[in-house]
This record gives structure tokens, C-alpha cells and sequence, in this order.
């Protein structure tokens, strides 16, 4: 048993008792002054005690009852004050995340929703709301929460503009999709969101938009290597080596140990050997006898200048799985050059 605590809870409720009466009272339940204070005690009662998990949600719904009276605006800074103020907010947060952790999802959301009502310029409960909206499949009001997150909290996790994207995708509307995830990279240069974005742009049959875009932020900001590996990956992706090449040269004078860009060297060399390799092997006899090996020897050659890059790499990341396999294989086929 925790006396204090059981003190403070009698203290607060022998203050709630009289200003409900006081609310249900003819006269004085009709007067803004009378629902402020119940909204006061409301909060004070949740903060110090919380035995009632509702009186958050009660508090609130007293002072907008305080807002609603307030016809000749004598209360009106004194609603502002609560409605908008430190304790309201903690009441609401408190409460909502109490709800959270027993598992109820449904209601804390309401209290997170409620959060960044009482305070707009708040990051944890509109992400929380949004979050908790998307749990219980909600799209409507995640997306409002979200959209509170990034526009109005200035809130830069990289998750609300994913969702966000994620859920105008969904609806069909891909330029949507792609404006949240450009907003999103633009805040929080995140690798992930630049990655979804150069994605959809490809799912969509949109290369020459992606590149386009991506050009206009490498000559932004030529430094940027996330940015330029990803105008790169396009640049692969639709055929172009020559450029590409030239960008991930770029960004390897920038940082020279970058495991992707020095892996995406290393294919676009390997792969250029195995073309090359392709044309021996769907020569007759008569042909190989006279070109076979000139252009073995320039496949062994392009398979060698995969070599250092794959090995960079793995350097960079010794982990790397794919970059072991990678170079294990590139090491067979140069053995058989030899």
C-alpha cells in the first residue's frame, strides 16, 4: 500500500466532488469559470493519482465544454492556458501511454491524437498517434497524425514519410508517393528513403524522371554520395555504364572505402567480361580458332579489373556476404584465364 499516494488520490477527489456537483448545477454548470476548473482538477487527479483512466480524456472533454461557454471570452485565456498547457499535455501523455503498455491499443491512440491537440508542435505523440493508428489499420487517422508529424511538428523520422508514401501508394497515387518520399530525403537524407524513392521511380516505369531528379540534386549538392550512388544505380540500370562508371569514380574520390559503390564497380566490370564471354562461347570451332583467344584475353582482362573493387569492398565490409561469393567466383573464373 502506498499512503502517499493514496493521500493524494483522497485530496484530489474531495476537490473533484463539490466542482461536479457544481457542474451539474443549474446556474453554475452553465458558466465557462465552473468547467475550467473541472478540467483543472481533471488533470491535477490524473497526474497525481490515475486511479480513473478516463479522467485525461474527462479533462479534456471539460475544457472544450469551458470553450463552448465561453461566450463572452472572460475565460478565455484561462482555457488557452489549460487546454494548451504542461499539465493537460501530461495528463493526456501519461494516460495514453499507461493505456499503450496494458495493451490497449484503441484507447491509447485516442490519448496520442489528443497529445498533439494540446500541443502541436509535439514530435512524440503525433509519431505515437500515427504509429498506433496503423497498428489498428486505421489509414485515415494515421495519415493525419503523420501528416501533423512532418508538417506541423517538423518531426525528420524517416518512418512517418515512408508511411505516408507508403499509404498514398496504396491509393494509387504514385506522384503523391513520390513528393512524401522526396520531402523525406530532403529532411533527413536517409539512405532507405532515397533507395524506396529510386524503387518506385523504376516499379513505375519513371527512369527518365529519376534520373532527371537525381541530376538536379547531385548538381546541388556534389558531395552528397548517397544521392550520386543512386544516380549511378539508375544510370546502370538503364544501360549506361559509361556514366555510371563516371559517377561512382566521383564518389570514390569523395570516400574512397564506399562498400557499395566499390561493389557496384566490380559488377559492372564483371558482368561487361561475362558479355564478352558470351561471345566465345556461341562461336563454331572455325571461329574460336581465329578469334577465340584474342577475345578470351579481353574478357580474363575485364574480369581482372573487377578484382580490386570486389575486394575493396570486402575490405570495407568483411562480413559481407555477397561480396565474399562475389570475389570467391571471380577468383575461379581467373584461375581458369591463367
Amino acid at each position: 500500500m502506498d499512503l502517499a499516494k493514496d493521500a493524494q488520490c483522497e485530496t484530489w477527489q474531495n476537490t473533484l466532488n463539490p466542482i461536479l456537483k457544481s457542474s451539474e448545477h443549474p446556474k453554475r454548470g452553465i458558466k465557462a469559470s465552473t468547467w475550467v476548473r473541472l478540467a483543472d482538477a481533471y488533470a491535477n487527479y490524473t497526474t497525481a493519482c490515475g486511479k480513473d483512466s478516463t479522467s485525461a480524456l474527462k479533462a479534456w472533454d471539460a475544457i472544450h465544454k469551458a470553450k463552448e461557454l465561453d461566450t463572452d471570452g472572460k475565460s478565455a485565456d484561462d482555457i488557452e492556458a489549460l487546454m494548451h498547457g504542461q499539465l493537460m499535455y501530461s495528463a493526456v501523455v501519461n494516460q495514453g501511454v499507461a493505456h499503450y503498455n496494458a495493451g490497449n491499443i484503441e484507447k491509447a491512440t485516442e490519448y496520442f491524437h489528443i497529445g498533439y491537440a494540446v500541443d502541436p508542435s509535439d514530435t512524440l505523440t503525433s509519431l505515437y498517434a500515427g504509429i498506433a493508428s496503423n497498428q489498428l489499420g486505421d489509414t485515415e487517422m494515421a495519415k493525419k497524425a503523420f501528416i501533423h508529424y512532418v508538417d506541423i511538428a517538423n518531426g525528420d523520422d524517416e518512418s512517418a514519410f515512408y508511411s505516408l508514401s507508403n499509404m498514398a501508394k496504396e491509393e494509387g497515387n504514385v506522384e503523391e508517393a513520390i513528393s512524401w518520399l522526396k520531402k523525406g530525403i530532403d529532411r533527413t537524407d536517409n539512405k532507405e528513403l532515397r533507395g524506396e524513392l529510386v524503387n518506385l521511380y523504376i516499379q513505375n516505369d519513371m527512369l527518365d524522371k529519376a534520373v532527371a531528379d537525381l541530376e538536379a540534386l547531385v548538381e546541388k549538392d556534389p558531395t552528397n554520395t548517397n544521392v550520386m550512388l543512386n544516380l549511378g544505380l539508375l544510370y546502370d540500370n538503364q544501360g549506361n555504364t559509361d556514366k555510371a562508371l563516371a559517377i561512382y569514380e566521383d564518389i570514390l574520390k569523395i570516400d574512397p572505402d564506399n562498400y557499395d559503390t566499390n561493389f557496384s564497380i566490380a559488377v559492372v566490370h564483371f558482368n561487361a567480361a561475362v558479355k564478352i564471354k558470351q561471345k566465345v562461347d556461341a562461336m563454331d570451332m572455325d571461329t574460336y580458332q581465329k578469334e577465340g583467344a584474342a577475345i578470351e584475353a579481353e574478357a580474363c582482362s575485364k574480369f581482372q579489373d573487377a578484382k580490386p573493387y570486389f575486394e575493396k569492398a570486402l575490405a570495407a565490409k568483411p562480413d559481407a556476404q555477397e561480396a565474399k561469393e562475389n570475389l570467391e567466383n571471380l577468383n575461379n573464373v581467373l584461375s581458369q584465364c591463367k
